[in-house]
């Protein structure tokens, strides 16, 4: 029932024979997770080599669509650019799809939904910082035009490809990484739709971004327990807390809702930052798994559970001391009661039991019966680290795990999934159900 994540340039490059080689060295896997739209991410991250790309040493992402669909004719009002690769005749996913035909794994197309390279009436769909600054390559989901866009996008995938089940990923506020790093979009969405919601809730927008200029100003002035006693003691600030988890969880509904209308058969899985971060980014679990039953999240304790925590301590702080004050409040601020300091953390990441931790809160958090994939980090770890990974994700409360990802990582790491589904960990089957597509 694992599963593992796929990259456009994984199936064009590698192709779908030699992928098959490397999936049956693992052996367990039931799930492919091809991506159909890329974010600015670089592959791998944030350094390194892809291990066995023919093609390429390593891929920037650009945001762009990779299925060869008119976006623009779907919905002229906004859409995602698409890929120069596919405007020269490839589709990687009808490629994957042939190659993996007759064999038993199960394909869900991958979605990126509020992140990526869009054109059309981006200035009404995107979203705003507390000073009124666009955060780039960034949807609203308050955005008029973002539910319908990709309403029409998902089914017309469904139409083509065959394919009802997808996970939608990116569906949140933006976090502070990118191409830069800017804590500042952390404080958002001020576009002119939810600042109206946010009145129409209650929500002083002039005040609260008041607030928000007070806890920058702190930063600035590297007064970090300060700013965490700030934010967290704010009744604004909560409410904002509250109103963005509301808006991303209308949008998932509204989504899910459209896209019933259109093909009954449909399903939305999602895929979720760990629970110690996704209440800040406006996802709330208890509020999602009444949407969907089936989400993914990704607890990689050696790169800080998917965060970019390094990028940020970096930012904010300049000397060893600096910076260990911040990371010492990055760690209060997000409940994490790990003894441990920057240092540390550099070099080996939150402790295993990280992992499991983050799947216990994702258990306790969703609704009864919701199955819950562990993400497991499958690059820039050793094989023993990756064992521990496996055997914490077993000993936890999560029904699975996915990999991530396919393209990234090393061939030994193939070897030992391998070795461990075939003995080395607990199996999943005593309290996984069966998920049907």
């Amino acid at each position: 029932m694992a599963g593992i994540h796929l990259h456009p340039h994984d199936i064009l490059d590698e192709g779908t024979a030699q992928i098959r080689r490397f999936l049956e060295r693992i052996g367990n896997i039931t799930y492919l997770f091809p991506e159909v739209n890329t974010i600015f991410e670089r592959n791998p991250y944030p350094e390194g080599i892809l291990p066995h790309n023919p093609v390429h040493a390593f891929v920037q992402g650009e945001g762009t669509l990779h299925v060869p669909l008119d976006a623009r004719k779907l919905y002229p009002a906004l859409y995602q650019k698409t890929d120069d690769s596919v405007l020269n005749g490839v589709d990687p996913l009808r490629t994957l799809t042939e190659g993996m035909r007759g064999t038993p794994y199960r394909i869900v197309p991958w979605i990126n939904l509020l992140n990526g390279d869009f054109a059309g009436n981006v200035s009404d769909n995107g979203v705003y910082d507390f000073e009124g600054r666009p955060v780039e390559h960034w949807l609203c989901p308050n955005g008029p035009d973002v539910v319908p866009m990709w309403a029409n996008v998902i089914a017309e995938l469904a139409s083509r490809y065959g394919y009802t089940h997808y996970l939608i990923d990116r569906i949140r506020f933006p976090d502070w990484a990118g191409k830069e790093v800017r804590p500042r979009n952390l404080f958002s969405c001020f576009c002119r739709h939810c600042r109206k919601r946010m009145e129409q809730s209650g929500i002083d927008t002039a005040k609260l971004a008041g607030n928000m200029r007070e806890i920058a100003g702190c930063l600035k002035r590297r007064q970090f327990a300060k700013a965490v006693a700030e934010f967290h003691g704010s009744p604004l600030i909560r409410q904002w807390i509250m109103f963005r988890q509301e808006s991303v969880a209308s949008f998932v509904a509204q989504l899910s809702a459209r896209l019933s209308v259109a093909d009954s058969r449909i399903e939305l899985w999602l895929d979720l930052w760990p629970p110690s971060y996704a209440w800040l980014l406006g996802q709330n679990y208890r509020r999602l798994t009444r949407v969907s039953c089936t989400l993914k999240h990704f607890p990689y304790h050696k790169l800080g559970g998917g965060a970019d925590v390094q990028g940020l301590i970096d930012h904010l702080a300049d000397d060893p001391r600096s910076r260990e004050e911040a990371f010492r409040a990055f760690l209060k601020f997000f409940g994490m009661n790990y003894d441990l300091t920057y240092t540390g953390f550099r070099e080996n990441g939150f402790p295993i039991r990280f992992v499991q931790d983050e799947n216990d809160k994702a258990r306790a958090l969703s609704c009864p019966g919701t199955f819950i994939f562990s993400g497991v980090q499958m690059w820039n770890i050793s094989a023993d680290d990756f064992i521990q990974t496996l055997d914490a994700v077993s000993e936890s409360a999560a029904n699975d795990l996915i990999y991530y990802c396919y393209g990234w990582a090393e061939p030994e790491l193939f070897e030992a999934a391998g070795q461990w589904s075939r003995g080395n960990g607990r199996p999943f089957d005593k309290r996984s159900r069966r998920l049907r597509l």
